[in-house]
């Protein structure tokens, strides 16, 4: 049996991303398998523009790996099953990849992959009678993974599952992540080695500050005003009227960043209504020129109008997502939980921006799970079906039960894991509070002030905290031990 396995280098990886440890991945993998004794062979596929030495036969692209590109690595290799391998994958483990290849041919698998295991430490395996089975495409295909997830009970496949399971880590072990480095990085300071995957677990839960790095998710509150009044809104709750932020602190928020070299998201969005600030765009426009790798948009959609349509469709820039808060299926609907009728005028300015957008995944509908959305929920989703936009279901927070639960289903996970929020966001109210998370709408235990203090200064002081949620010692001042917000997962 002829298996071969396949470095896949991946479109967005360059030269300089295969590198870890002052050791070149493509070279370093491939003498690891071949240590392993399980590849007749071993080569490399790379996109056309890739220039690094890999000192081995290169299978260069020109998309995805399509149904036609494995058409053509079989036919070039007269491999009966290749073994796909990223090649940004420093923790590539060789025992597991042994385990799959034994399942997927003890099985006679088309096609072997994990779903538990992270990015890095597994592969796919495709053999040849799957790639013959399928008909030559004519045009471009997705990718032949994402062909065969989508159909699944269209194939022979075998799902790959090995103890433990870490998914709510949320890690890809792949040094094309500088945020996923910095933490390989910090796990074989600790390990003094690169680890087995069945010892990654016990090392992070040992450790858990190696997860701590510095915040990759900023809501940025730009002003407290609204011109809406919604049921589920905590903006009646707060103690005081919050102003506009000014654009210094701004400025200094994106120069603190700049401290932990780190890619990193912001969202505008908070107590009000991001649009309503005088110099929204001037912030956006900031937020395009720093190295900010998301930024999000959370607005009603009144203010969408056709100045802010020009500014996304001309700019046309990937990373900015606009999602539209809209809770209702027609003015009726809308009215009763938003407190005002706007619906004919954020419809309109949905689909404006949706018809001039040439970039997918721009823009959301975000509608929260509550009793009064309910009863029109799935009309809800059949409507926006119509438009080919994402809906995004939202769950209800009701901020320690500061306002009303109107949620008609508890969707919290049996079993607690550590807070998401502590480990990675930042919560900056309009006046500079950097709050203790997003629970702490008044401040009341904020970490600090970014006027007279930096963002590394604040989140380094708050590392115990995370440190102590990890280990299950909950704070009091919030009371963390009844909120259950530690499971929702922003980007």
């Amino acid at each position: 049996m002829n298996i071969i396995a396949l470095l896949y280098i991946d479109n967005d990886i360059k030269d300089s991303n295969l590198n870890f440890s002052g050791k070149y991945l493509p070279r370093e993998l491939k003498e690891r398998l071949q240590s392993g004794g399980i590849f007749s062979d071993i080569k490399y596929s790379a996109p056309e523009d890739f220039s690094g030495n890999t000192d081995s036969e290169i299978y260069f692209r020109k998309d995805k790996d399509d149904v036609s590109f494995w058409k053509e690595i079989f036919a070039k290799s007269t491999a009966d099953h290749i073994v796909k391998i990223l090649c940004d994958s420093p923790f590539i483990d060789i025992k597991i990849i042994s385990e799959m290849i034994d399942v997927h041919t003890k099985y006679l698998a088309e096609f072997t992959y994990s779903e538990n295991l992270p990015q890095g430490f597994s592969c796919e395996i495709i053999s040849k009678e799957l790639i013959n089975a399928i008909p030559e495409q004519a045009e471009k295909t997705l990718p032949l993974a994402q062909v065969i997830r989508s159909n699944i009970n269209k194939f022979d496949v075998e799902l790959f599952y090995k103890a433990p399971d870490i998914r709510n880590k949320r890690l890809a072990f792949r040094s094309g992540n500088p945020r996923e480095i910095r933490i390989m990085e910090n796990i074989v300071d600790i390990a003094g080695r690169i680890p087995r995957y069945s010892e990654v677990k016990e090392i992070i839960d040992k450790n858990p500050g190696v997860l701590y790095l510095c915040p990759s998710y900023l809501e940025i509150e730009l002003t407290g005003s609204c011109m809406l009044d919604c049921l589920f809104c905590y903006r009646n709750t707060l103690q005081r009227k919050r102003p506009d932020m000014g654009i210094d602190l701004f400025k200094k928020i994106l120069k603190d960043m700049e401290t932990f070299k780190l890619p990193y998201s912001v969202c505008f969005g908070g107590s009000g209504e991001p649009l309503m600030h005088k110099n929204f765009y001037e912030f956006l426009e900031l937020a395009r020129n720093d190295k900010v790798q998301n930024i999000v948009i959370e607005t009603n959609g009144i203010l969408a109008d056709t100045n802010f349509k020009n500014y996304i469709v001309n700019n046309n820039d990937e990373r900015i997502r606009i999602v539209f808060n809209i809770n209702g299926l027609d003015s009726e609907t809308y009215s009763a939980i938003h407190n005002k009728d706007y619906f004919d005028i954020v419809f309109k300015n949905i689909i404006s921006i949706k018809e001039n957008i040439t970039t997918d995944n721009n823009i959301y509908i975000q509608i929260m799970k509550i009793n009064e959305t309910e009863a029109f929920l799935d009309r809800f989703y059949d409507f926006w079906e119509k438009y080919k936009i994402p809906i995004i279901l939202q769950k209800q927070n009701t901020y320690l039960g500061k306002i009303q639960d109107r949620n008609y289903s508890d969707l919290t996970p049996l079993e607690r894991t550590p807070c998401w929020h502590l480990q990675r966001d930042l919560n900056v109210l309009s006046d500079g509070t950097v709050t203790f998370c997003k629970q702490d709408v008044n401040g009341d235990y904020a970490r600090g002030n970014l006027n007279n203090e930096s963002i590394e200064e604040l989140f380094t002081g708050s590392k115990d905290k995370f440190l102590n949620d990890y280990r299950q010692s909950y704070e009091t001042s919030p009371d963390c031990q009844s909120c259950n917000e530690w499971y929702t997962f922003n980007l």
